[in-house]
């Protein structure tokens, strides 16, 4: 190998130029900041005799190790040096320049050597291979493949560590979500940043452009509660001037996301960024497992969500604390997803019996009651035709309607036959249903839990199996059968738990028929009777116990009275015990 003579006869100058890389945008890096390298660099060559500082060439946020990363300021770089636009290049540590080893090394020395362009380090000056220093090449070799060892180490521990902190559940990498705080908390040895809800303003009703974004998200999720829908509730939150997530990032992380963001809108002059909320985020907030305090593991690239963590024996890992238990985040994903209907105030701001809870259902297509306040009525009110379903709006009144359903059940509760068969699966459940209402809070809660875990590894289970086929050779099969045993066994111990903790609930608690029937001599109705003296949850609690559904069919015959026509339009369909809940549903009036 050549060494370079610096001083050619036709100038009097020596040209330099300085190169400078990180691999991340932090000025805090080990291994000197932008800044720092182009300062020492531009200090180095005004401290040399004859020398010049004509330019410098930087890679910010580019990795040095990797061999498919495009740099384009090195290219841009050795373009230069080709065109012989200067004769030396500065650098502030061999690792700035490649952290692939020696060859690599080596072939930009000798790249750089056939354009006459010597190499010199600030940080190591034993590292020059101008002809003013002829041990430059031997120390050069020896220090790259050392920089190349040093760096296969750290990503090596890197990697390593990662993996721990990854599987406590440990917030490492990216941003804090939106509406958290982190922290740092000791785990097993290891130190794992958990999340928490950011600061919240106490007592705030609603909130406006001065909340906090755990007020945001905390909005977001009792919007969820109350059944209203993602897009409404991006609609509130931009009449709101409610901030978004994408405020709360700095200029440099939220750049590339404003600029795609002002690129979807229909007037891109215009920024509102900070407060135009889509219903894909609200979405986005409210399917997140960190908000039960979850830790996430990949994007499920058949759903395109964030699986659940789950460590060797197939159990979720939970290392923060979120906005709601799991039981409540399970119950705002059942919403989500249809499976459940959302219970919510009746539009009118009003508690009505039926209205919106979703017992109440059109028998035409099977969504639920609200309230149609002027009319005193329930409605459903299809404006479209959905399928075979044509568009309809139908209409019950709320209080024949709730007399007919209150007093059926009491008929039926009253009228309990210990041989009958349907009457005692009917009592079987409601004893369920009542041991859980009057649970001990910690039994409750596990069991609400346990339920949920069910629930969702379930649905793990069933996602798994529909990707069976894309599982391809032994490998991937294996993979497929593990992660596969590991959701049976979680399934298999939720259900004994759930078991265990419904058998517990039963035995302590007991429905108190005899108390309900007696009172007021047996007349509910009465006065001073028990169903008087409810409030609107105590009636619908009793009323859990007993109906899964009650169903308004179309209007029939018009003759008779409005209390004969209701009657006749209105079906329930009774509660039934767990162990029965798969089995086709059986309504009778």
């Amino acid at each position: 190998m050549e060494l370079v003579t610096l001083k050619r006869r036709d100038q009097d100058m020596v040209r330099a130029r300085s190169y400078g890389r990180q691999s991340h945008k932090s000025e805090t890096d080990s291994q000197a900041s932008p800044k720092l390298q182009l300062e020492t660099g531009v200090a180095f060559i005004n401290s040399q005799a004859n020398w010049v500082h004509t330019g410098h060439y930087e890679d910010v946020g580019i990795s040095g190790y990797d061999p498919n990363v495009v740099r384009p300021d090195f290219e841009r770089m050795l373009e230069d040096a080709r065109n012989g636009e200067f004769d030396v290049l500065v650098i502030y540590m061999l690792s700035r320049l490649t952290r692939q080893g020696a060859a690599e090394a080596l072939r930009i020395q000798q790249e750089l050597a056939k354009c006459g362009v010597a190499l010199v380090s600030t940080q190591e000056p034993f590292i020059n291979t101008s002809d003013d220093n002829p041990f430059g090449v031997a120390f050069f070799a020896l220090i790259a493949g050392l920089a190349h060892q040093e760096s296969k180490n750290k990503s090596k521990f890197i990697r390593d560590t990662l993996s721990r902190l990854k599987a406590k559940g440990s917030h490492s990498t990216g941003p804090v979500p939106f509406g958290y705080e982190a922290e740092e908390v000791s785990v097993d040895g290891l130190t794992i940043r958990v999340l928490k809800p950011g600061t919240m303003t106490p007592g705030l009703v609603d909130p406006g452009p001065d909340c906090t974004p755990a007020d945001a998200v905390e909005y977001i999720l009792q919007q969820a509660e109350d059944g209203v829908n993602p897009n409404a509730i991006a609609t509130l939150l931009t009449a709101k001037r409610i901030k978004t997530p994408l405020s709360s990032l700095d200029d440099d992380k939220s750049k590339a996301r404003r600029e795609a963001a002002q690129k979807r809108r229909k007037n891109p002059g215009q920024d509102t960024a900070d407060y135009e909320w889509s219903s894909t985020v609200v979405l986005r907030i409210l399917r997140d497992p960190r908000v039960a305090g979850y830790a996430i593991g990949t994007v499920n690239q058949r759903t395109k969500r964030r699986d659940i963590l789950r460590d060797e024996e197939g159990q979720p890992v939970r290392p923060h604390t979120g906005f709601r238990s799991p039981a409540a985040w399970t119950a705002i994903q059942r919403t989500l997803d249809g499976r459940t209907p959302a219970s919510r105030r009746d539009r009118t701001g009003e508690r009505t019996l039926l209205g919106s809870w979703g017992v109440a259902r059109c028998g035409l297509c099977d969504a639920g009651l609200t309230v149609a306040g002027a009319a005193e009525s329930y409605t459903c009110n299809l404006r479209r035709t959905v399928g075979d379903v044509p568009k309809h709006t139908m209409r019950v009144k709320q209080a024949a309607l709730n007399a007919i359903v209150a007093e059926r059940v009491w008929a039926r509760v009253s009228g309990l036959d210990p041989e009958d068969p349907d009457d005692m699966e009917l009592l079987v459940a409601a004893s369920e249903r009542f041991a859980k209402q009057g649970a001990d809070p910690a039994v409750a809660n596990e069991l609400a839990e346990q339920e949920a875990q069910l629930e969702h590894v379930q649905k793990s289970i069933r996602e798994l199996a529909a990707d069976r086929d894309s599982y391809v050779g032994p490998t991937a099969r294996q993979a497929f059968r593990d992660t596969m045993a590991k959701y049976a066994g979680h399934e298999e111990r939720c259900t004994a738990r759930i078991a265990e903790l419904t058998a517990q609930t039963a035995s302590s608690t007991r429905i108190p028929l005899e108390e309900w029937t007696e009172h007021t001599d047996g007349d509910p109705f009465a006065p001073e009777g028990i169903w008087q003296c409810w409030d609107i949850d105590e009636r619908r609690g009793f009323l859990a116990l007993f109906v899964d559904r009650v169903i308004v069919g179309p209007v029939g015959a018009s003759g008779g009275t409005l209390r004969d026509r209701t009657d006749e339009r209105t079906e329930i369909v009774w509660a039934k015990p767990a162990a029965a809940a798969d089995e086709p549903e059986s309504i009778t009036s």
